[in-house]
C-alpha cells in the first residue's frame, strides 16, 4: 500500500467550535466500530435519563436521537455524534493529515 493510499480515522471532539482533542485511529475500525466509539464518547456528556432515552427504540416513549450515529458521504466518509459537545470521524489518507499539519 502506498502512502496516499493508506488511510486513518481521525477523531475529533468539539464544543461548539472549539476543538477539544484529536486522535488518530486505525482504520482497521469498522464504520460500525467507529461509530460505537463515537457514542461512548458522547455519552459521557449526557445525564442518565438522557442516556436511557438515546437507548429505547424510535418511537418509544422519552426516545431521543442524542447518541444516534449521523453518516454524511462526501469525497470522505464522515460519521458524527451528539450536539454540543459534538464528535465527528472522518477517514483520511496519511497524506491528507500530514498535509493539515504542515
Amino acid at each position: 500500500m502506498t502512502r496516499d493510499t493508506k488511510k486513518v480515522w481521525l477523531i475529533q471532539g468539539y464544543n461548539s467550535l472549539k476543538r477539544l482533542f484529536a486522535y488518530r485511529v486505525s482504520p482497521a475500525l469498522s464504520e460500525a466500530e467507529v461509530g460505537d466509539l463515537l457514542q461512548r464518547l458522547a455519552a459521557r456528556d449526557l445525564s442518565p435519563a438522557e442516556i436511557v432515552g438515546a437507548s429505547v427504540r424510535k418511537g418509544m416513549r422519552n426516545y431521543n436521537a442524542l447518541l444516534e450515529v449521523r453518516k454524511e458521504q462526501r469525497e470522505r466518509t464522515i460519521l458524527s455524534v451528539g450536539e454540543n459537545p459534538h464528535y465527528i470521524a472522518s477517514l483520511h489518507s496519511e497524506a491528507e493529515l500530514a498535509d493539515m499539519n504542515s
